[in-house]
């Protein structure tokens, strides 16, 4: 899975978002403006990025030094676990916990603490596994 969060991965990413209910529903009302970065634990920036605007992605793909409001950070081990396995709200105290994945930027705590917004992030976690499913398949 090494083409994780590239450009391409980002903006299939980005489409299956936008045409995921459950993101989606969660979000209506949020007026949520966001810029997400996603990358890796030891780089200096992030790899890819997610430009969310109103709860939907107007743009997804590498990125290229956009203000970043929140910034995932993993090694690449757990997201790969993530992204094929999933991460459910038992998981995510000890990934937190544990700094398995981290903020480098952002309120992660007031995120979580919003039942829409952690909703939508971890049915996030389920998005990314249909993306690397299609890439898996060669679509």
């Amino acid at each position: 899975m090494s083409n994780l969060f590239s450009e391409n991965w980002m903006q299939q990413f980005a489409n299956f978002w936008n045409n995921d209910k459950e993101i989606t529903d969660a979000l209506s009302g949020q007026d949520l403006n966001v810029n997400i970065g996603y990358g890796f634990t030891k780089a200096q920036h992030p790899t890819g990025i997610l430009v969310v605007e109103h709860g939907k992605v107007k743009h997804g793909g590498s990125y290229k030094g956009q203000n970043i409001d929140w910034d995932l950070r993993a090694n690449i081990d757990d997201w790969e676990n993530w992204v094929t396995q999933g991460l459910g709200l038992a998981q995510l105290g000890f990934v937190i916990t544990h700094k398995k994945l981290y903020f480098q930027s952002g309120n992660f705590r007031k995120m979580l603490r919003t039942p829409r917004l952690a909703t939508a992030f971890l049915r996030s976690f389920n998005v990314m596994n249909q993306v690397a499913t299609r890439i898996a398949n060669g679509k």
